[in-house]
């Protein structure tokens, strides 16, 4: 089909294999009904981050640290392995058990 803008191409490296199957859960039924659409809807998405500025998510990471005594986590969220075994719903805290999984605890 012919498209009326030239075309981009995108190699589906293990990285970008990774942020395509950890965001589309995150995103608009119609941001991913293609690869193509959902690194569009990714593209457009972070392109407004950068322009909104950088200085937003340092003053966000300082809020949640004065507020909740909030660490951001080491490492790159991309990186990680999911952890081993199928999360246990009967566990004390999910949650505080994922955030510390994802701060190396």
């Amino acid at each position: 089909m012919a498209a009326r803008h030239p075309r981009l191409g995108v190699e589906r490296d293990p990285e970008v294999e990774r942020a395509l199957a950890l965001t589309e859960p995150l995103l608009e039924p119609a941001e991913t009904r293609s690869a193509a659409a959902q690194i569009r809807a990714l593209t457009l998405r972070g392109a407004q981050a950068v322009l909104a500025g950088g200085d937003s998510e340092s003053q966000l990471q300082a809020r949640l640290a004065e507020r909740y005594d909030a660490r951001p986590s080491r490492g790159n969220l991309l990186e990680l392995d999911p952890p081993p075994g199928r999360p246990d719903p009967a566990g004390a805290a999910p949650a505080s058990d994922a955030l510390q999984w994802v701060r190396g605890e």
